[in-house]
């Protein structure tokens, strides 16, 4: 068993030595993982060149469980796009809504429970990325499977509203070291630019409208729940690209022995 999930882990690592410095994810080509009674889509993986990143989506429907699990290694960012959802501890349920996120620090037994009458949408991103998490083996809710090896530590998970940011929304004060996610608004050609530092990571997840994003090699689009993903050192430019208004979310990974920017 530890021989095939080492031969999974390096299936997924392998791919990562031909990335692109700028890559354009498209939804339609992520790939399906199930935790609980959810199933998952992971978008940006060490599968398209990522070491220091994850980023994912789920859509849940009322009452379905992403089943608690632990990260040995990795902060798990999990934000809530649509709906609303109760974040499970054990037998502790804390409500958060959309517009709210929540961090999780490395060894936080954690889980999900879709509150409400509607579906859920969350995406998460995970620092440093776990790979055993895509092969089910922390699915807790599996056949024949422990309880989770992990902590609760009443007040180690921090919430915070993303929504009402137009910047960053974690922090060194919020526990995230690992990488820093901003939420951004552009509306029509409105810009920002933006570094990243050689050895960084960078993602940008378009929840609503499109972006265009430029750097000395070309131009890049992006249109709804497609993601733009950098490897570092680059320099870019990111320009809505919609009638409308424009919504992403930002992830800095920065290099291991750097900090997290902003």
């Amino acid at each position: 068993m530890v021989r095939g999930l080492l031969i999974a882990l390096l299936a997924a690592i392998l791919p990562a030595a031909n990335a692109q410095q700028v890559r354009v994810v498209r939804f339609a080509d992520s790939i399906p993982f199930r935790m609980g009674e959810v199933t998952s889509r992971r978008i940006v993986h060490p599968g398209v060149g990522a070491k220091k990143t994850t980023l994912n989506l789920s859509v849940s429907q009322p009452g379905a469980e992403f089943a608690q699990h632990v990260h040995d290694y990795s902060d798990d960012t999990i934000l809530v796009l649509e709906g609303e959802v109760n974040l499970r501890q054990g037998d502790s349920l804390r409500l958060f809504k959309a517009g709210e996120c929540a961090f999780v620090p490395t060894g936080q037994v954690h889980g999900t429970v879709t509150a409400g009458s509607g579906e859920a949408v969350m995406i998460s991103f995970q620092n440093p990325p776990d790979l055993i998490l895509y092969t089910g083996a922390r699915d807790s809710k599996r056949p024949g499977a422990e309880a989770p090896k992990g902590v609760i530590t009443p007040g180690a998970v921090k919430f915070a509203n993303f929504r009402e940011k137009n910047g960053a929304f974690t922090n060194p004060e919020l526990g995230s070291h690992r990488a820093a996610g901003s939420h951004r608004r552009l509306k029509g050609n409105q810009s920002f630019r933006t570094k990243v530092p050689a050895e960084g990571e960078q993602l940008l997840f378009v929840w609503r409208g499109a972006i265009r994003v430029k750097d000395s090699a070309g131009t890049y689009t992006a249109g709804e729940r497609d993601t733009v993903f950098v490897t570092g050192p680059a320099e870019l430019e990111v320009l809505g690209d919609s009638a409308g208004e424009t919504e992403l979310i930002q992830v800095e990974a920065p290099p291991a022995s750097g900090k997290a920017a902003r």
